[in-house]
């Protein structure tokens, strides 16, 4: 008996068949997840960006929390605090104010200039 070999397609397409149809099933599971993958990373990223308020707003918070308590019951800071934004100071008390460093001027020109900016 002689046996021949033959080659049977329709096991060679059978074969790819399911190949093809693994592949388009990865493609259709990365179609699906990628957008949810790019919302999760979108929704981190705003998490982080919140985390970092929250935590200013944490330390402002304290902060304000502590000059309220020293409003309260510090009549040290409060005088302090007169005598700073008030301009008040005890009678007979002479106050002296220094304007901070600013603009230096160059030349005569330029002096001229601030010299009518604060004589109008």
């Amino acid at each position: 008996m002689i046996k021949l070999k033959t080659f049977n397609i329709w096991l060679y397409l059978v074969q790819w068949t399911k190949f093809l149809i693994f592949c388009a099933f990865l493609v259709l599971l990365c179609i699906v997840f990628i957008p949810i993958i790019r919302k999760i990373d979108q929704l981190e990223k705003k998490k982080e960006l919140l985390s970092k308020e929250y935590a200013e707003a944490q330390l402002k918070n304290k902060e304000l929390s502590r000059k309220l308590d020293l409003l309260k019951h510090d009549p040290g800071y409060i005088e302090r605090m007169a005598r700073d934004r008030l301009n008040m100071g005890k009678p007979g008390e002479i106050i002296f104010r220094f304007d901070p460093y600013g603009y230096v001027p160059v030349n005569r020109k330029d002096i001229k200039k601030q010299e009518k900016t604060k004589n109008p």
